[in-house]
């Protein structure tokens, strides 16, 4: 049976299980894998991944092994102030992500229209404002859950 809690509007949510965590670790897992062997390909994608993907690793990476650690710390420690935190981490680890994704735009769809580019980069900036959205609720629903968990131990 599914746990459910009250989200801020005051409807049912399932609760995070660690199952979903342990799901979340392998897709990432997943995600670190495919993201770091890109380059090996990359003779066979035309000119679409430019040798400049190298430059973006290092944010991806981090993000993608922030989401790891966290799950993983989920698994075990699941108070909804720590969650809010760590949601909020991941945020702000995925916004840095698409921030470099953005800066440095390691691909090239120019063979297909230089407007496939384009649309790429609005959708990265769109990625970026739900980014940014979801970093400061995340970060006002851990100073409430954070200020609740005080006062109830106080």
């Amino acid at each position: 049976m599914e746990a459910l809690v009250l989200n801020f509007k005051g409807s049912a949510m399932k609760e995070k299980k660690t199952r979903d965590c342990v799901g979340a670790i392998i897709g990432n897992i997943i995600m670190l894998t495919f993201m770091n062997t890109v380059l090996l390909w990359q003779k066979f994608t035309h000119g679409v991944i430019l040798p400049s993907w190298a430059d973006i690793l290092w944010a991806a990476n981090l993000s993608l092994g922030v989401q790891v650690i966290g799950n993983f710390l989920l698994c075990f420690y699941r108070p909804s102030w720590f969650s809010d935190l760590l949601r909020a981490a991941f945020s702000a680890a995925g916004l840095l992500s698409i921030i470099v994704f953005f800066i440095v735009f390691p691909l090239d769809f120019s063979l297909v229209g230089s407007w496939l580019n384009t649309l790429l980069k609005v959708l990265l900036v769109l990625g970026m404002a739900g980014a940014l959205i979801g970093f400061v609720v995340e970060l006002v629903r851990f100073l409430r859950d954070a200020g609740r968990a005080a006062a109830g131990e106080a």
